[in-house]
């Protein structure tokens, strides 16, 4: 359980040192434990392609597949990556 935590921290702590900010393209939307929602995305750091996910909030959002969502990712490990907003 101390893992989970202390890798956690680590990735936000390094993500925060080195963050850059990108436009993704939402290419899908998926369903987790309890039934939340999420978006995926698929970006580009220096011609490789990433992908992510995060928080989709299908009462409010008018997202659509195609879309476009800013990420902060770590520049030194672009899959370590965030949608912006659950970043702030």
């Amino acid at each position: 359980m101390s893992y989970l935590i202390f890798g956690g921290v680590a990735k936000r702590n390094s993500l925060n040192k080195s963050v850059e900010y990108t436009d993704a393209v939402i290419v899908d939307f998926s369903s987790g434990p309890r039934m939340r929602c999420y978006l995926d995305y698929k970006f580009f750091v220096n011609g490789k392609a990433y992908h992510g996910s995060g928080k989709y909030y299908s009462k409010s959002d008018t997202l659509s597949i195609g879309d476009t969502v800013v990420v902060v990712y770590d520049r030194t490990n672009p899959n370590n990556n965030k949608v912006y907003r659950d970043y702030k």
